[in-house]
């Protein structure tokens, strides 16, 4: 019988199951600094989002990734997890490898990253997980954190996996069905896919009425019979204009800002001079639609002037908006 042998320098510490608690983490951290054992830079921001994650319920102990520790003691690999233990005042049950080489930990962290939409794809979401995890980010900012900063400063703001698959379950479950108004503003306006979301969720969530929010993301996509007075027709003047910010970190708050403020405007029969978000204000909650014949700013009839449309009917409709939505053009 041929055995095949493993060559003697891939054969590493078993790695153990061990509980560290914030004292341990602490001395291996400070043994790994006066070693200088492990070059890679400590991440500050990275290890409070692992220590949110620790003390919210949102970390599992058995993820099979390993601590590894050289023969100083120090880390050579998950100085992260060891810094969120002493920031969370939690222990935490690792698998730990002790005694590792010194030169094995040139190939650590050599993989390829997993992405944080693959997560989504474990509990069911099957399209649009990309987009999704964007707009979940800028839902949760935007539902806990509107009220407290400026939009300009959410930039700073990041999210872990876990995090994000606990706000879309506690919250946001129902996003896949807002995909095709997503689709719709994304194709009209040239919208981010995170703001074009996060805004069809939030004007259906809280418009107030259904037929209305898809008459305003339809009417603001393809810019079809709106007048210069309606506040779509403003803001569609901003989406167009070269000079207008396009990327960056903020792009996608700075929009849904923006779309947020035009229903506003819209639902309340109100009219905009120029459309404008300044870095130092607050995101505006979301109006309820009122009612009227007439839309004041344009003329143009109202929902409650055409004839009611049925459940299934505006289903179908939400579901066809992407093929209906028109390229935009600076002429309209």
């Amino acid at each position: 019988m041929i055995m095949n042998r493993v060559p003697e320098q891939a054969v590493l510490p078993m790695p153990m199951r061990e509980l560290i608690t914030p004292t341990e983490a602490a001395d291996i951290l400070r043994l790994t600094r006066t070693h200088g054992c492990n070059l890679r830079r400590l991440d500050p921001a990275h290890a409070k989002r692992l220590a949110r994650d620790m003390t919210s319920g949102g970390w599992d102990d058995r993820i099979p990734e390993v601590i590894s520790l050289c023969d100083h003691g120090a880390c050579l690999q998950g100085q992260h997890r060891l810094e969120a233990v002493v920031i969370s005042d939690t222990a935490r049950s690792f698998l730990v490898s002790r005694d590792v080489p010194h030169d094995s930990a040139a190939n650590m962290d050599n993989g390829k990253a997993r992405p944080m939409a693959l997560a989504l794809g474990l509990v069911g979401v099957e399209r649009g997980r990309k987009e999704i995890c964007s707009a979940v980010r800028l839902l949760h900012l935007y539902d806990e954190e509107r009220t407290k900063s400026p939009w300009s400063s959410w930039r700073n703001t990041r999210y872990t996996t876990s995090e994000i698959l606990r706000f879309y379950d506690a919250r946001y479950r129902d996003l896949p069905d807002f995909l095709p108004l997503m689709y719709t503003l994304r194709t009209g306006l040239h919208a981010a896919p995170a703001a074009s979301l996060a805004c069809a969720y939030l004007i259906s969530r809280g418009g107030g009425d259904a037929d209305a929010s898809i008459e305003f993301i339809e009417g603001l996509a393809s810019g079809a019979n709106i007048g210069t007075k309606d506040p779509r027709w403003v803001l569609r003047r901003w989406f167009n204009n070269p000079n207008r910010p396009r990327r960056g970190s903020t792009i996608s708050a700075l929009q849904m800002g923006m779309i947020i403020k035009c229903w506003n405007l819209w639902a309340t029969q109100s009219t905009w001079e120029i459309a404008s978000m300044k870095p130092s204000e607050r995101l505006p909650d979301v109006k309820r639609f009122a009612p009227s014949s007439v839309h004041r700013s344009s003329g143009v009839p109202r929902l409650e002037s055409l004839p009611s449309i049925a459940p299934q009917q505006r289903a179908q409709r939400a579901r066809g908006a992407h093929d209906s939505a028109l390229p935009f053009s600076l002429a309209q």
